[in-house]
């Protein structure tokens, strides 16, 4: 199956995939406890924080940051990927951040950031949580939550410079410029993100990841992705781990594509039980 054929197919599965996230954040879910934080004036500067309501201590929070090419999307068009997770027992935050073309890099780091911070601020955060995240995020939000696990600087400027992080997971995620972008060639995605082709290693995850701290990592990703190579993710998976190391792994979908790769984070993937699997095992050694 060629390019041009995983593109329709991408087109196709797109109604179904909304439709399932719409249908799973629909109305209200018996035993858990759903609620807004705003962390700034705009209205796209809040969390939507989903938990259940007898939350098992010891397990990380889980904050999940959207796709969208940073345009599009919202906390709530992904409650059910809240929702999913709530009900294997962690406590989860869907981050809000300001979007393109209105507002340009770094504003969307910076709310993901701030959101996080408004989350560990919570009366319940110490209690219902370990003190540590497992920053999740799929497309365009893979690039933001690499980048809240690795850009420590930033993190630092945000008053989040002792975040634990106890693990990264990304599901189609924008993980390596020079990948996505040869030669910082014509690419309009990322143009788009920062205003123009200047700037660019501060908002690239692999230029942290090399060398940065050993951080588990978990790359999902479709291997039939028309908008994002796969090469994205196997790249910047071989960058954290060097030489030596063995802490990032990466799994395909070798009948993925890209938008349909949502369906790991609702539970009606075939790669669903692995990243629970994994997600209990970096919850494990947090402890």
């Amino acid at each position: 199956m060629g390019r041009l054929s995983w593109e329709v197919a991408e087109r196709l599965s797109l109604p179904r995939i909304y439709a399932m996230l719409k249908a799973g954040g629909r109305g209200n879910v018996a035993g858990l406890i759903e609620k807004s934080i705003s962390f700034g004036d705009h209205p796209a500067q809040h969390v939507l924080t989903v938990r259940p309501e007898r939350s098992s201590t010891g397990r990380p929070l889980v904050y999940f940051v959207h796709g969208g090419s940073w345009r599009y999307g919202s906390p709530e068009d992904f409650r059910a990927v809240g929702r999913f997770f709530a009900r294997e027992g962690y406590a989860t935050a869907l981050g809000g951040y300001r979007l393109v073309p209105e507002h340009r890099f770094p504003a969307q780091r910076d709310d993901v950031l701030d959101g996080i911070a408004a989350v560990r601020r919570q009366e319940w955060f110490s209690a219902a949580c370990n003190g540590e995240v497992i920053l999740v995020g799929q497309s365009a939000g893979g690039q933001l939550a690499a980048l809240a696990a690795f850009d420590e600087e930033s993190r630092e400027a945000r008053g989040l410079g002792d975040l634990a992080v106890a693990g990264l997971l990304a599901v189609s995620g924008v993980l390596d410029f020079e990948v996505l972008c040869p030669g910082n060639s014509d690419c309009l995605l990322i143009e788009d993100l920062m205003g123009g082709r200047e700037g660019w290693d501060s908002a690239d995850p692999a230029r942290f990841v090399h060398g940065g701290r050993r951080i588990p990592i978990l790359c999902l990703h479709g291997s039939r992705d028309p908008l994002v190579p796969v090469t994205v993710s196997t790249s910047f998976v071989m960058r954290a781990n060097g030489s030596e190391g063995d802490h990032a792994v990466f799994i395909a979908d070798p009948t993925g594509h890209h938008s349909d790769m949502t369906r790991v984070l609702i539970g009606s993937s075939p790669s669903t039980p692995r990243m629970l699997q994994w997600m209990e095992d970096v919850s494990v050694a947090s402890r």
